[in-house]
């Protein structure tokens, strides 16, 4: 079908559906409560390509109100199935081997056809069982024609219906990720690296990547046959603990967003397969990909959580987000106090990790604050993991298992992984930036002041000589604190193979430093 002749047939479902509001800034929805509803039902009228590109924008509560998000989230992957003649014939068109050459069989019936793929089970001529996966013919044609009239579309939008993030910007975003996507390559590299990181973790299992027949369209890897984690019946009479298996699942996923930065994006319980006393995490299509400094701000929303710091939690934010308007400081601070009040409560016993992180998205967005989109997928998979939990573990308290895991990784031997030489000068150069606002009366006033919590008058008499003093002051802590910092990272160097000279010479400079400061004090008649 041609582009123009396809966005008349989307405009046209689109509009038998009433949401030709979407597109036109003339015409008002009529009833706002069946939209959602709406939507979906266009979305799977309109085809497998639809049908992804709705799943996909169902893990982006940045984009769509909750409504929508829960409503797409309904969509069911599945599409007919195409001619096992294609399957051969893309197989051999990527792999330049026949099914017969790489395969002692293959089942011409389908385990499952989605809308980009169908999956057969075959059996390599080695004798190792696996899953062959097959681009849906012309499906990366179809997905982006049709992500293109959305993008077209997007632009005529009405305003009012525009909150923080651009819906043309979001769905260029979408669009790049799905060209990724359609490439098992990247796919297949997302599971090894999965692999590689969960290695050691002897409670988790990941199958194996056949890359000598792994194409743009075609990807095999290992088939697990196990028990579906939700079949407690038969979990059971395999004489598995549940509870066991909820605690290890919640500890391995929180190493993998902690720790490594990478998660498995969609844990539903059809990814996860209990085989063998492991955890088989299947289908790497949606991971979670943490950039560093994502990283750390989770790690200080948890510790700020912890503390109750909300003027941490409040820079946390603004550090984390981008601000695309004017931000009212005030009320961001009343918003994070209000959401952590109100998830504080009970002592944190009955949080939902994936609904706390999906209201604090949220306030963002009220805050003309737009986010890393990896917390969106992050929200999204722990909302669909804590799921699973309820489902098989009812009663088990996973907050609990949560605070444990923090505070067992924050042990000596983490600290020191963390400070790599190029880390320990960033969290320097941060602290010694920070800890210059000394002294703490004035730095406390500032922190109200910069949250619009108070109001700051000067009295300008005498300023100048109080201003002097306040310098000397900031001086000699931010010498005090390099002192400090020198000392530590000079200890740290000298426990270090081949580190220990550059710690000897930070142990000179260190000390020269303290006795010029201390002159300087006597001097000074300032005890």
């Amino acid at each position: 079908m041609a582009r123009d002749e396809r966005l008349h047939e989307i405009v046209r479902i689109l509009s038998s559906y009433g949401l030709q509001f979407l597109y036109h800034n003339q015409v008002k929805p009529s009833r706002k409560d069946q939209d959602p509803e709406n939507l979906r039902l266009a979305f799977e009228k309109l085809g497998p390509s639809f049908i992804k590109i709705g799943q996909i924008l169902s893990t982006r509560i940045d984009i769509l109100p909750q409504a929508f998000v829960e409503e797409l989230a309904h969509l069911q992957d599945k599409a007919p199935e195409f001619p096992f003649a294609e399957v051969e014939r893309i197989f051999m068109e990527e792999t330049k081997l026949s099914l017969g050459e790489a395969f002692l069989s293959i089942d011409e019936k389908p385990l499952a056809s989605a809308s980009i793929a169908q999956v057969h089970r075959a059996v390599l001529r080695t004798g190792e069982e696996v899953v062959v996966k097959v681009q849906r013919p012309i499906i990366d044609d179809l997905l982006i024609r049709d992500l293109d009239i959305l993008i077209r579309l997007s632009g005529k939008i009405p305003k009012e219906l525009v909150e923080v993030v651009d819906p043309k910007e979001a769905l260029e975003q979408v669009k790049a990720n799905t060209l990724i996507e359609l490439d098992f390559r990247n796919e297949a590299q997302l599971l090894q690296r999965f692999r590689d990181l969960n290695a050691n973790i002897a409670c988790i299992g990941v199958p194996k990547i056949y890359s000598g027949l792994t194409t743009r369209r075609v990807l095999v890897e290992e088939y697990i046959e196990g028990t579906k984690i939700t079949n407690r019946e038969q979990l059971d009479l395999l004489g598995y603990d549940l509870d066991d298996i909820s605690r290890k699942l919640m500890l391995a996923y929180l190493k993998q967003v902690f720790h490594d930065g990478f998660f498995h994006g969609d844990p539903h319980p059809g990814n996860l397969i209990i085989k063998e006393g492991k955890i088989y995490f299947i289908d790497f299509g949606i991971m979670g990909d943490l950039s560093e400094s994502t990283k750390q701000s989770l790690n200080d929303i948890l510790q700020g959580l912890a503390s109750k710091d909300l003027d941490r939690m409040v820079k946390v934010c603004l550090e984390l987000g981008t601000p695309k308007g004017r931000v009212d400081k005030r009320n961001l601070y009343a918003d994070v106090e209000m959401l952590f009040d109100m998830y504080l409560s009970n002592n944190m016993l009955n949080v939902n990790l994936g609904t706390f992180i999906t209201d604090f998205i949220r306030m963002f967005k009220r805050h003309n604050i737009a986010i890393p989109s990896e917390l969106t997928i992050l929200a999204k998979s722990l909302s669909i993991l804590e799921g699973v939990f309820l489902e098989i573990s009812p009663e088990l308290n996973l907050i609990s298992i949560a605070k444990d895991y923090l505070k067992e990784s924050f042990t000596l031997t983490t600290l020191m992984q963390k400070f790599s030489a190029e880390k320990l000068a960033l969290r320097g150069y941060a602290f010694i930036k920070d800890s210059s606002e000394i002294p703490s009366s004035l730095l406390a006033l500032l922190k109200q002041t910069a949250s619009g919590r108070t109001m700051l008058r000067i009295d300008v008499d005498q300023l100048d000589d109080k201003w002097k003093d306040v310098k000397k002051m900031s001086n000699r802590v931010v010498i005090s604190l390099i002192v400090a910092g020198l000392l530590l990272s000079s200890a740290i160097m000298s426990g270090t193979p081949g580190g220990q000279f550059l710690g000897q010479a930070g142990f000179v400079i260190a000390g020269l430093f303290s006795i010029w400061l201390l002159i300087s004090i006597f001097r000074s008649g300032n005890l």
